[in-house]
């Protein structure tokens, strides 16, 4: 019984430990709930705390005002760079003042660009080219990022967090960029360029040597071309697409002259050549020579022109004329550079034989003894004057002396065409007979008669520019100037006055007076012998015709024009 009595005692106490044991899990039980009910809450929320992972993965609570707090720090966050340098932990005035240069940058530190011309590479200045930076904007962008966001309340403090916290190890760069004027590029472009290009130089006379007698000449150059154009439209390109370092590729062109020196000095040549005889008057023939050693050498580029009275000058004592023949209204007389129209006839052959362009020419009132009638040229200051162009595309040179009284100019320059040759020829359209011309005197007695004038035969000529093969035949002939010469007629004065004191009329186709027998004074003289008394028409002053085998011409007999 006691055995018994024990079990049931120890069957209790059993029961007692398992319901204690089991009240100790329940109340185990009901704290664990109770701890992952009430402390995961505060955990969660930390009684209303946020809770972030940080950069290790690593969860953080934040009281939302703490949070808040951090985020709205005055300087900029870490991994925040304005082009590529770093403004972490610095206001905005610190950065504002950091990239003060950028807002007021000059043009040259931020473009750079080179035009490459060949293999050379040539800078284009910056200077007149204003340049603008966004840096207060960007500045603004970069402060501002990660300070706000689109989730509302502790959510968006926490999209503010991640996307701060992502900048520690994924900075973020802002980047400024200019604004440019391009304005300024054309002339910037042209000073750059401009200088590289070089106008093709041809091969080209810079005189005559009179001792060769050949042309001085300056050997041609290449010329360089650049597209200007194309250059400055490729550099606004860039720079609005703000390309601001960049080359810029330049087309370019050489330019081969067409002319060498070489050729010119084979082909330029003697084109044409006149001589003719002077007189023997030494006043004369020191005109003839001072006009021809100023002329000498004259060189005409295609296109220029030669005026004699321009080049010559006024004919002065000064200048070493002589006083000599020349003809003043029809009549001769001495003046300063009497003569030196023979040399200016010459240089009038030539220059037509040379198929050059006459552009002012005059025949003499009084024929030439030293050419043909209508192939002479006369000039006097200021007029008539003689004036040719050369009307080549090749320099022309005049060579003209005076020796041994003979009177020469040569033409050199291009050759006429396949051997060709020219020669100025004149042609009679017609002969003027002159007539007599009574003229009544009242002072003189009737019977007085005098010849105050010599009459003078008047022409008109055509000429001729006659063309020849090289074996001398006639291709064809170009009427040239005309010319005239005025007819001269022979004046007789013829008394009219009475033996009785009457003045009485007379014919003045005849010349005879109608008056009776009784007032004529018989003792007045006998009519004087016609004779032409212009001064300085006598053979002492006449020259020679030309007598050079391949210009002469048969002599003109007229007195001579000793013009200047």
């Amino acid at each position: 019984m006691k055995k018994n009595a024990a079990r049931r005692r120890q069957k209790r106490r059993a029961k007692i430990a398992v319901g204690a044991v089991a009240g100790v899990l329940a109340v185990g039980a009901l704290g664990t709930v109770l701890y992952f009910t009430v402390l995961k809450g505060v955990i969660a929320g930390k009684n209303n705390k946020i809770v972030v992972t940080d950069i290790n993965g690593s969860e953080v609570s934040y009281e939302p005002e703490e949070l808040q707090q951090q985020l709205d720090v005055p300087t900029f966050y870490e991994g925040v760079t304005i082009n590529g340098v770093s403004v972490a932990g610095k206001t905005k005035e610190e950065v504002k003042a950091q990239f003060a240069s950028e807002i007021n940058k000059p043009a040259a530190e931020v473009v750079d660009v080179k035009f490459q011309v060949g293999n050379d590479l040539i800078p284009m200045g910056t200077e007149g080219m204003t340049i603008s930076s966004d840096i207060e904007d960007i500045i603004e962008q970069a402060y501002g990022y990660g300070r706000t966001s689109t989730l509302p309340g502790d959510e968006g403090l926490k999209d503010r967090y991640n996307t701060i916290n992502r900048l520690k190890t994924s900075p973020m760069d802002f980047v400024s960029t200019y604004t440019l004027d391009t304005s300024a590029v054309d002339s910037l472009t042209h000073q750059a360029l401009d200088s590289l290009e070089k106008e093709v130089v041809e091969a080209h006379a810079t005189g005559f040597d009179l001792e060769t007698l050949t042309f001085v000449i300056e050997d041609s150059q290449q010329g360089f071309k650049v597209d200007v154009n194309k250059a400055i439209a490729d550099v606004k390109e860039k720079l609005n697409s703000a390309e601001y370092e960049c080359v810029i590729p330049v087309s370019s062109e050489v330019i081969e002259p067409e002319t060498s020196g070489d050729f010119l000095r084979e082909y330029l040549c003697l084109v044409s050549k006149t001589s003719s005889e002077t007189s023997g008057n030494e006043n004369r023939n020191t005109n003839i020579r001072l006009v021809c050693e100023k002329i000498d050498g004259y060189v005409l580029q295609p296109g220029e022109t030669f005026d004699f009275n321009e080049w010559v000058g006024q004919r002065t004592e000064d200048k070493g004329y002589k006083m000599a023949h020349g003809i003043f209204n029809g009549d001769m007389r001495d003046e300063l550079g009497g003569g030196i129209c023979q040399a200016n006839t010459m240089i009038y052959q030539s220059v037509t034989k040379a198929d050059l362009q006459v552009d002012e020419r005059k025949n003499h009132t009084i024929p030439s003894t030293y050419v043909d009638k209508g192939t002479d040229a006369t000039v006097t200051w200021e007029s008539p004057n003689f004036r040719f162009t050369n009307n080549t595309d090749y320099p022309v040179a005049l060579h003209t002396y005076y020796k041994d009284r003979v009177v020469t100019c040569e033409v050199y320059g291009r050759p006429l065409e396949d051997g060709q040759t020219i020669k100025l020829v004149g042609e009679k359209v017609r002969e003027i007979t002159p007539t007599t011309v009574y003229v009544a005197d009242s002072s003189k007695p009737i019977g007085y008669k005098e010849t105050t004038q010599g009459s003078r035969v008047g022409y008109d000529y055509k000429s001729y520019k006659v063309w020849y093969d090289k074996d001398g035949n006639e291709i064809k002939r170009d009427e040239y100037f005309p010319s005239h010469y005025p007819v001269r007629n022979a004046e007789i004065r013829i008394g009219t006055l009475g033996a009785d004191g009457k003045v009485y009329s007379m014919d003045s186709k005849t010349g005879k007076v109608d008056a009776p027998p009784e007032a004529i004074n018989p003792t007045t003289p006998s009519d004087t012998p016609p004779a032409d008394t212009t001064p300085g028409e006598t053979p002492a002053d006449t020259a020679p015709a030309d007598t050079t085998p391949a210009d002469t011409t048969p002599a003109d007999t007229t007195p001579a024009e000793n013009g200047g």
